[in-house]
């Protein structure tokens, strides 16, 4: 008779064999709304094409909520040594995307 009444030997094995990832930055799905509504504000105070701006708000919210932050913080800055926009814009934009920031 057993008189371990707590986990089986099975349930050891099973966490052993779990995989575990590491977490990573992403963008906070709750409040993605709240992101798009400030990006857009931010791209339109700064006079960004609008056709740039929606491109970059759409990838920036791919790269952030299915990658990384840093991925997305990457692309910004490339959009920025392209010329799209000025240090300013992607300074906020990075700034925003560390307010909306969230571990998983």
């Amino acid at each position: 008779m057993n008189r371990y009444r707590g986990r089986s030997s099975r349930d050891f094995d099973r966490d052993k064999s779990r995989n575990v990832r590491p977490r990573t930055a992403m963008l906070n799905l709750r409040r993605m709304e709240v992101f798009r509504y400030d990006v857009r504000a931010l791209l339109a105070d700064f006079k960004v094409d609008e056709a740039l701006a929606s491109t970059v708000i759409a990838n920036v919210i791919a790269k952030a909520s299915r990658v990384s932050v840093s991925d997305a913080k990457e692309y910004v800055k490339e959009i920025e040594t392209r010329g799209g926009y000025g240090k300013e814009v992607s300074q906020e934009l990075c700034q925003l995307l560390d307010k909306y920031t969230l571990y998983r």
